[in-house]
């Protein structure tokens, strides 16, 4: 059963789009959304080395939850319930 308050991909990348202010296909800096069961990660397409950078997590409920670099992307995607106290919530730009 699909959860009636969770939001959807669109609304997943408007949230994102207010986060970075800039759209996916950014002629500079591009991102995508890449979904897993909890949300979905913002990938951020950069030329420059990304080393060091936070990574940014949209949850199923719409909220944005920042992590440290030192969690690696793909192990936030496999262990996001035991990693999530590792993050801070993110309060958009109004």
């Amino acid at each position: 059963m699909t959860d009636p308050t969770a939001i959807d991909h669109n609304a997943a990348e408007l949230i994102a789009t207010a986060l970075l202010g800039r759209t996916p296909k950014d002629a500079e800096r591009p991102w995508q959304l890449v979904a897993f069961p909890r949300g979905w990660l913002i990938a951020e397409d950069s030329a420059d080395d990304a080393r060091g950078a936070a990574t940014h997590i949209i949850e199923t409920t719409g909220k944005v939850v920042r992590f440290p670099s030192s969690v690696p992307p793909g192990r936030i995607m496999e262990s996001y319930p035991a990693l999530v106290s590792r993050g801070r919530m993110v309060t958009l730009p109004e």
